[in-house]
């Protein structure tokens, strides 16, 4: 005799295990692992956002130290500027006790570089961690700082010619202030940063009128005006208006009245004459000269001295703006962390205070249904063998006098558990009186009970949900997904139908999603999903959210339009950028692409949505996207790629988006990496949109 194969009934049997085994833990271990997902989750997200805003205390940290770095090289550019005018003196002034009286002036501004170094240089040392090409214009600095002794040798020895001394004092001078400018970019905060130009726009402005300083001192020296030193002059001039200009654009209003205020006055009077008179020399004679070199000096120095008050006001609000962005971010990273704890806690205590009832609730279940199966039961089974209590009492009598029903004591599911229980305990002991009846009454009746059975059908997409999640072999898991995906495309399909119609979408969407959000969720409904791969998504793009479910459309006829055309090897490019109050899709494929004037007649069809007819249900996908988009102002429109295959470019308005004040908690950066579900080549084309035939 022949013995079954074994083969099939020991990977059922296998299969079974793990379910079984689920099956048979504990109402503590069960609990416990729903609990994993959703802590897990929790610290996943909470994490996330608590290292978002380490990282934006790092910022905050970084500008704070560069604030007070930029405040030091200030005071050493103010420095520097009174050594390059007393090196130009120097240089310039004949032998004898005129020189040696210049000596000492350049001797004395030595020594204030020198004590202007020394902060700054402290403050430098306490720099770690800043990117490559700020770090590399310190180092510039430093060495150039390490180079100034040997420079001032030359300008004492008469070894350096006033140009080049002009020139080395000027790239060490235009290199501290290029720092402010490197700043600026890492302050991580807008309104930081525009304090940080209206500083270093004053502060290019002051340099400009050092320059022209020095500039009138190179033709007190040669006594004529000549035609290099009249451009450096006009130079001077045209960059200091420049500087006045761009703070102008970028101060706010106290900024502007305070500079309006403080440089004003006798000094800059005298300065304005001085230059005035230099303005209207248009010939290389100063003969008639009004002023000497040290009245040219003393008025330019006092000057320079209400630009450089300006400056010092500008860098102290820099620095307390930055102390105050630093202190805001550690409020808020200490709040989160707080807020984080105490919700996983909580989240701890409720569950076990869940578990413990449901474990009591179960364990009194357990014993009452033991209590009535080992005693109750027996009982009252002998008792309707008793033909006097049978004779007495219809059998609904009997049940309700004989079967004792187990305590309700909630109304929650193990209460209406337990009242299903009582019913059936009713329903076994009213049975039981009416066979004890009918045995008693009609010995020789035939008792034939069938048994009834019902199977309840659920939903498709309910039972496909239930099955999912109770199924762990990953073949059948996969069959069921491509199942759970058909249903999502039969739902997008009579979507479709409702957009055809005029109608909105049944589902409602009442918070904003980010765009990130978006992308995936119509990924999930395209049936080649994991062709799709994102490149780099601005994670400040959200969508508000009464366009959130029909962009969500929109998106997955695009997707599923370049997966359904195109190879099924290929990959389909994705990537979104934010470009002012309006962001941008692209959805990019490297297929045959699409002739010109295919490509016109879509593009049409796109921005007109045509009337619905039987030739445009064959590309119901394109008038579906072309009424979406025309619903919510979105333009799409397609081009060809840049080597070759289509490109769809969405651009949403702002009506569209969430005002990017409003999009996320604290800066970020302006587009990361979104890993795809798979990588690779990108082929495809846009023939046309909607499932093919």
């Amino acid at each position: 005799m022949s013995k079954r194969p074994k083969t099939a009934g020991s990977f059922l049997s296998r299969l079974s295990r793990p379910a079984g085994r689920l099956r048979d833990m504990p109402i503590w271990s069960k609990l416990g692992l729903i609990m994993i997902v959703p802590t897990i989750a929790t610290v996943v997200v909470g994490t996330s956002g608590l290292v978002d805003n380490l990282q934006t205390l790092n910022n905050a940290n970084r500008a704070g130290d560069l604030a007070n770095l930029v405040g030091y090289s200030g005071d050493l550019v103010n420095s520097l500027q009174d050594e390059r005018t007393a090196a130009v003196l120097l240089l310039g002034a004949p032998k004898g006790q005129v020189r040696e009286q210049y000596q000492e002036a350049y001797n004395r501004v030595n020594l204030r570089v020198d004590q202007s170094k020394v902060p700054y240089l402290q403050q430098r040392a306490q720099l770690e961690d800043l990117p490559g090409s700020l770090d590399t214009l310190l180092d510039r600095i430093d060495q150039e700082l390490t180079d100034l002794p040997g420079t001032r040798s030359q300008v004492f020895n008469g070894k350096l010619a006033i140009s080049d001394a002009v020139g080395s004092y000027q790239g060490m001078i235009n290199q501290l202030i290029s720092v402010r400018d490197s700043v600026t970019q890492l302050a991580g905060d807008n309104e930081l940063s525009d304090r940080m130009r209206a500083a270093t726009s004053v502060a290019r402005a002051k340099e400009f009128l050092s320059l022209r300083r020095v500039a009138v001192h190179q033709v007190l020296i040669q006594k004529a005006y000549i035609s290099p030193l009249r451009r450096d002059y006009i130079a001077s001039q045209t960059g200091q208006a420049l500087a006045l200009q761009n703070f102008q654009a970028v101060a706010t209003r106290a900024e502007r009245e305070f500079f309006d205020q403080t440089v004003a006055g006798a000094d800059r009077r005298q300065a304005d004459n001085y230059s005035g008179w230099m303005d209207s020399r248009s010939s290389e004679s100063i003969a008639g000269v009004p002023f000497g070199p040290d009245q040219w000096d003393a008025a330019m120095t006092a000057n320079a001295r209400l630009f450089r008050t300006v400056e010092i006001k500008l860098d102290g609000d820099v620095v307390g703006d930055a102390d105050a962005l630093r202190s805001g971010v550690q409020r808020t990273v200490f709040l989160q962390t707080g807020l984080l704890l105490s919700m996983l806690l909580l989240a701890i205590l409720f569950a076990y205070l869940v578990a413990r009832s449901m474990a009591r609730s179960l364990r009194d279940l357990r014993q009452g249904a033991l209590s009535i199966a080992q005693h109750g039961l027996p009982q009252a089974v002998a008792r309707l063998r008793d033909p006097q209590v049978i004779g007495q009492l219809t059998p609904a009598q009997l049940a309700n006098q004989i079967a004792e029903p187990l305590p309700v004591r909630s109304k929650d599911e193990f209460g209406q558990v337990t009242e299903a229980f009582n019913a059936v305990h009713l329903e076994a002991v009213r049975t039981a009186a009416e066979q004890a009846a009918l045995r008693s009454s009609v010995a020789t009746m035939f008792v034939n009970l069938a048994r009834r059975s019902q199977i309840l059908v659920d939903r498709l997409i309910g039972h496909l949900d239930r099955l999912e999640r109770g199924e762990e072999d990953p073949d059948r898991l996969a069959e069921l997904f491509q199942l759970d995906h058909l249903a999502t495309r039969m739902r997008r399909n009579d979507e479709n139908l409702l957009v055809l119609a005029g109608a909105d979408s049944t589902r409602v969407q009442r918070e904003p999603a980010a765009l990130i959000d978006v992308l995936r969720a119509a990924q999930s409904e395209v049936e080649h999903y994991t062709r799709i791969e994102f490149g780099i998504i601005d994670r400040d793009i959200e969508v508000s959210a009464h366009a959130v479910n029909d962009m969500v459309h929109l998106v997955a006829e695009l997707f599923d339009n370049a997966t359904a055309f195109s190879p099924p090897d290929s990959q389909v490019m994705v990537e979104a950028r934010r470009i002012g109050d309006r962001s941008t899709l692209y959805v990019e494929d490297r297929g045959i692409g699409i002739s010109a004037e295919q490509l016109a007649d879509l593009n049409e069809r796109l921005s007109t949505p045509p009337q619905v007819d039987v030739a445009v249900s064959r590309m119901m996908g394109l008038v579906v996207v072309a009424r979406l988009a025309s619903r919510h102002g979105v333009k799409v429109e397609l081009r060809p790629g840049s080597d070759r295959g289509t490109v769809a470019e969405v651009t949403m308005p702002a009506s569209v988006l969430v005002p990017r004040a409003l999009a996320g908690r604290g800066p970020q950066a302006s587009a990361l990496p979104v890993s795809g579900p798979a990588g690779g080549a990108q082929t495809g084309s846009f023939p046309g949109f909607g499932p093919p035939a």
